[in-house]
């Protein structure tokens, strides 16, 4: 359109125009086309450059490959082996353990949804099994009731489910998927990864101290495994697969690529230096178990608003000499499950110092928003206060969060460490064999270790 109405002024007046006027105009509107034509250009690269919802497109998500993100009215997602919050969520198979999911779902009142169960393969990849080869019993469950808040705005109802029980068993071990479903239309709301394992084999970790030159840390943990593996492993170097996971995020596997079976019945794998972990991965801390009690991160509570708004002090990068040592419980966080519990409206705020300044979108994630990044949890930089504001609505508990970036699809949540301080760093190994008569990857062994 931009170049008809150019053309078409141009032969209105082409014929008073001198041969210089001419030229002058014809330079005057290719000089309009091609700033039109940057704008759009800039218009379209701004637009890549903002996440639009689809965050399951970025490179190094917590999240493992085909896990669904729940929508924002599914709040607090818990999973755990038994009673204790604080334990991964993998039990042995065969034994008397089960595994407890808890989650809330705002603005409704006491419905019902489905349970299913997938079965997947060590790098988390679909499994080929049917459903009747890995569940015994029922293949779909249900979740019912519910205990509604006994609070003021926003209303929420609280549910619980154990499992295996009654209806759904697991058969055998391996990496799985606990899916949860709408009752009525069967549309799946949000999924989350288990473990079931069989406690087969001798597991031994060995974790190493590294200093490698690298742009922007220097302490790496280089692991190794020992396994004595079980007799009915034929072919260690063809049958095994061993995982490394770091603080939980499933989805951050790493498996071992060197490898050694020189001795007899015994199985080594570890992580070459170039694919260490970087030892000093830190967490800011919440402490919102009461907000009307509040910790020491909380600046200001306004109790009269629905829901009460919480302002925390500002966090400014590498001003803190003394990181949390280690996620309070597990990647879920601790909310509180009294009826009584409240959700709140959290203010964050970030300060970066100069030589941290970026233009690249900033995000807070954690728990509250199941590490996941989207345009809800970017953070807004205002210019009066020359920091960057972001919210989320918590319920009150214990969390650790993280301010995360993303650069050219990719997410980053290092760059904005402190990394004064060396902090104890979990690490989870996986010890996988592929069944030849299944073809299924049976999760043998489990070992989780914390450097000091």
């Amino acid at each position: 359109m931009v170049l008809l109405f150019l053309f078409t002024m141009e032969n209105l007046y082409y014929n008073r125009l001198s041969s210089c006027c001419i030229l002058s105009f014809r330079l005057t509107y290719l000089l309009i086309f091609l700033l039109w034509l940057s704008s759009c250009t800039r218009e379209v690269l701004n637009n890549h450059s903002v996440l639009t919802g689809k965050e399951a497109q970025l490179e190094n998500l917590p999240t493992v490959e085909g896990q669904s993100i729940p929508p924002d009215n599914i709040k607090s997602i818990q999973l755990y082996r038994g009673d204790r919050k604080s334990t991964i969520p993998a039990i042995e198979l065969g034994e008397n353990e089960f595994i407890t999911l808890r989650f809330d779902e705002l603005g409704e009142r006491g419905r019902m949804f489905r349970v299913r169960v997938q079965h997947r393969n060590a790098d988390w990849s679909p499994s080929t099994l049917m459903e009747g080869f890995y569940l015994s019993g029922h293949h779909e469950d249900l979740i019912m009731g519910g205990q509604p808040g006994n609070v003021q705005g926003p209303e929420y109802t609280h549910y619980t489910y154990r499992f295996p029980n009654e209806n759904i068993q697991i058969r055998i071990s391996g990496n799985y998927l606990l899916e949860v479903l709408d009752y009525e239309t069967s549309q799946k709301i949000f999924s989350i990864p288990f473990f079931v394992f069989e406690n087969d084999g001798q597991l031994n970790i060995n974790i190493e101290e590294l200093y490698v030159r690298e742009p922007r840390y220097f302490l790496h943990h280089q692991l190794f495994a020992r396994f004595k593996y079980p007799s009915y492993v034929l072919s260690p170097l063809m049958d095994l697969r061993i995982f490394f996971v770091q603080n939980r995020f499933w989805g951050r596997v790493r498996e071992v690529d060197v490898e050694d079976v020189a001795e007899m019945g015994v199985y080594r794998g570890y992580l070459s230096r170039p694919a260490s972990f970087i030892g000093i991965y830190e967490f800011q801390t919440l402490d919102l178990d009461r907000y009307d009690r509040p910790g020491m991160e909380i600046l200001e509570v306004r109790p009269e608003t629905i829901p009460p708004q919480v302002r925390l002090f500002r966090d400014v990068v590498n001003l803190n000499s003394n990181p949390s040592s280690f996620r309070r419980s597990s990647i879920y966080g601790n909310p509180r499950d009294e009826s009584n519990a409240r959700y709140v409206d959290v203010r964050f705020e970030l300060e970066l110092p100069w030589e941290n300044a970026t233009d690249l979108p900033i995000y807070v994630y954690g728990p509250f928003n199941n590490w996941t990044m989207n345009d809800r949890n970017r953070m807004e930089y205002r210019e009066s206060t020359d920091s960057y504001i972001g919210r989320a609505v918590i319920k009150e508990g214990e969390y650790d969060y993280k301010y995360a970036l993303v650069e050219n699809g990719r997410l980053d949540d290092l760059a904005l460490d402190g990394s004064f301080a060396s902090s104890t760093q979990e690490y989870t190994t996986l010890v996988y064999f592929r069944d030849p008569e299944w073809q299924a990857d049976r999760l043998l062994q489990i070992g989780i270790n914390r450097t000091q």
